[in-house]
């Protein structure tokens, strides 16, 4: 369906090929990103209004690259097409079966491959530029954290990892320090939803205990829990754990059995298929996932 952000890029070609091409690629990308094109994003109104909203956003930012701030009109103008025209471009799209169901799945079809090598030069790479890209931020979030709740500003939790195994997964604190009545504290209310409380996990990433994209580590309880109860759910331990990953940008987040059961079924896709290309779609689609718990925090009034 991108085959319309590029016919609307056409118009750019009178002010030269360079600008249709880059107002191609910039509007396919914003698509991408927010999900523009997928039959669930189409036919349901929040996804749909969260997609339209964050794309808005991103055309907005071309116009300050510095670019002819006219590239941005095909990001604009195919948002406007998806607004007016979703549900009739909705039957055009097909729906892909996403998952596996977990009793189906087979853990000797999971084969190592040439790219599990890659990826972990690839995790050092992107962990490094991502560390560095983030580090503003996290300084000024612990700046802000240690005068407005205290210590400890980080904290770690055990969770299972790679075939089994713990390790102590590394996240900004977002509860008061109270034992027994934990309450979330007001920073925390904005770090939650936009995931920024776990931007410490960039350092498990950069020691080797996960990837960038992987499912996701699970704490102990539930670990035991769903290996009890879900078939073949130990098979999703056969990759390391991610930051984003399938069942995460697919998913929302899991607290019941039956919850677990479907995620894992995500999971279990992707420890199957994964792939360069299956580990950018995720990497790409995260932001829209961000951008709807955000959403969703706002309409449950979450006090931000």
């Amino acid at each position: 369906m991108l085959i319309i952000d590029w016919l609307l890029s056409l118009v750019l070609i009178p002010i030269g090929w360079s600008n249709f091409f880059l107002g191609g690629i910039m509007s396919s990308l914003i698509a991408i990103i927010m999900r523009g094109y997928e039959y669930n994003v189409l036919t349901d109104r929040s996804k749909h209004i969260v997609s339209i909203i964050g794309s808005i956003f991103l055309a907005i930012l071309i116009c300050f690259l510095p670019f002819n701030a006219l590239v941005a009109f095909p990001a604009f103008a195919a948002t406007a097409v998806r607004f007016f025209f979703s549900h009739l471009i909705a039957r055009y799209v097909p729906r892909r079966k996403e998952f596996i169901e977990p009793s189906s799945f087979l853990c000797d079809e999971i084969q190592f491959r040439k790219y599990d090598r890659v990826k972990r030069f690839l995790d050092i790479c992107f962990g490094l530029i991502l560390f560095i890209a983030a580090l503003p931020i996290m300084a000024l979030l612990c700046l802000i954290m240690l005068l407005t709740s205290g210590k400890p500003i980080i904290i770690t939790q055990k969770r299972i990892g790679l075939s089994g195994e713990s390790f102590d997964m590394y996240k900004f604190r977002t509860y008061t320090n109270g034992e027994n009545n934990k309450r979330v504290t007001p920073i925390g209310k904005i770090l939650r939803p936009l995931r920024l409380d776990e931007l410490p996990q960039i350092y498990n990433v950069l020691k080797g205990e996960m990837s960038i994209v992987g499912p996701r580590p699970e704490l102990e309880e539930f670990h035991i829990m769903a290996k009890e109860n879900i078939p073949n759910y130990t098979c999703r331990l056969k990759v390391k754990p991610g930051i984003t990953g399938w069942a995460q940008i697919n998913y929302k987040y899991t607290t019941t059995l039956e919850e677990y059961k479907i995620k894992t079924a995500y999971d279990l896709f992707y420890v199957k298929n994964r792939s360069l290309i299956l580990d950018l779609k995720c990497i790409l689609k995260t932001p829209f996932t961000l951008l709807e718990e955000f959403f969703e925090a706002v309409k449950k009034h979450t006090k931000l």
